[in-house]
């Protein structure tokens, strides 16, 4: 499927360090009922994001650093009320992810959580784009809501760069691979929603036009 491009103005990335910091300069004891070992990931005016270690996944001790089972909490600083949002399950079902569009599911099946960016505004309920590793290679990316129990699914692979300047719009990068061998990126727009807006695969045109593997080999013969 083809999708229409964005100009380059209208893709220019703004990081929003100030609705992201994770700066973490009070005492984990002003945050009410989140845990004591809880780490700030992210936070705007209103609320205060944190992931928790709850355990770790057998198969990968002895690697560093190893796949973590964590709770996902929120604290809203006018109300000085916590909230866990979820927590994550790291022996979900990979082969799930292997779509080329956005799903719905169940954000307790999250496999694990090790980047956490707030993509609402102050005003507005809590939703967080939540992305995690578990091969040490390919970025799984999902939004998630306060108060809702499902999660959506971003078809990409190596997670978020930043927003649309114009319309919030979460930019993310995924790796391809030319024909001929070798990677290259796909860079896509997606609302907060999970719908995918645009999408335009960053190919340098000598490798694009190359012949593939299974060409060359036919030359060979």
């Amino acid at each position: 499927m083809k999708f229409k491009l964005l100009s380059l103005s209208s893709i220019l990335l703004t990081i929003l360090l100030g609705c992201n910091s994770a700066t973490q300069n009070k005492s984990i004891e002003d945050y009410v009922g989140i845990p004591f070992t809880a780490k700030l990931m992210a936070e705007n005016p209103h609320y205060a994001v944190f992931t928790n270690v709850e355990a770790y996944d057998d198969d990968s001790v002895g690697i560093w650093p190893p796949l973590e089972q964590v709770s996902l909490w929120a604290y809203d600083k006018q109300k000085q009320k916590s909230e866990m949002m979820l927590l994550t399950h790291l022996d979900t079902d990979g082969s799930r992810y292997n779509t080329n569009e956005s799903f719905t599911m169940p954000a307790d099946t999250i496999p694990t959580i090790q980047r956490v960016t707030i993509i609402s505004y102050p005003d507005e309920n809590l939703k967080l784009l939540v992305e995690g590793s578990r091969d040490y290679r390919n970025v799984e990316s999902f939004t998630v809501e306060l108060g809702k129990k499902e999660a959506i699914y971003l078809p990409t692979n190596r997670g978020f760069i930043g927003f649309s300047e114009e319309n919030h719009f979460l930019i993310m990068q995924s790796y391809q691979y030319y024909s001929c061998g070798g990677r290259y990126n796909r860079i896509e727009a997606f609302d907060c929603e999970g719908k995918r807006i645009c999408s335009m695969d960053a190919k340098m045109e000598e490798f694009a036009n190359y012949p593939s593997i299974e060409e060359l080999s036919e030359m060979d013969d």
